[in-house]
């Protein structure tokens, strides 16, 4: 067994995104299982979902200063998520791809050692090739299972 596998942890995953245009929120939730590892000090979450597209595996890699959205399969998408910095990124589906273009203003990442429970808050601004920029919250909330 390798050092690795020691941190690997199954967790119960809560993903909540808030989008905000205009005067409009709009408020999508999901509840799945992954797992949680640590590679030095950077923080992994992988976790599955299901769309009418199929199967997404995502990756979140947070460091203390930025996060990296990763999702592939039904949906290919790579996302960086650097405070008060805007980046570049993109959204594949099989409706093509799309370029996209963030600028963080929070990331916050907080885990409680007792209740082995940790959140990551990311409150963005998303411009997504030509459309009206959205503001976006997306809180990751994970447990681990006992």
């Amino acid at each position: 067994m390798t050092l690795h596998d020691i941190d690997k942890h199954a967790v119960r995953v809560t993903l909540q995104t808030k989008i905000k245009h205009g005067a409009e929120t709009e408020t999508y939730e999901l509840v799945t299982f992954g797992t949680k590892m640590y590679k030095g000090a950077d923080l992994y979450l992988q976790y599955k979902e299901e769309n009418e597209g199929g199967q997404i595996q995502t990756t979140i890699k947070h460091k203390r200063d930025e996060t990296i959205l990763l999702r592939n399969g039904a949906i290919k998408m790579r996302q960086l998520f650097r405070l008060q910095e805007a980046t570049n990124g993109h959204y594949e589906s099989i409706y093509g791809r799309l370029g996209l273009r963030t600028t963080t203003k929070k990331i916050d990442h907080q885990w409680d050692e007792q209740a082995k429970q940790g959140k990551l808050v990311l409150k963005y601004t998303l411009h997504m090739q030509g459309s009206e920029p959205g503001q976006y919250e997306m809180t990751i909330s994970y447990k681990e299972e006992a």
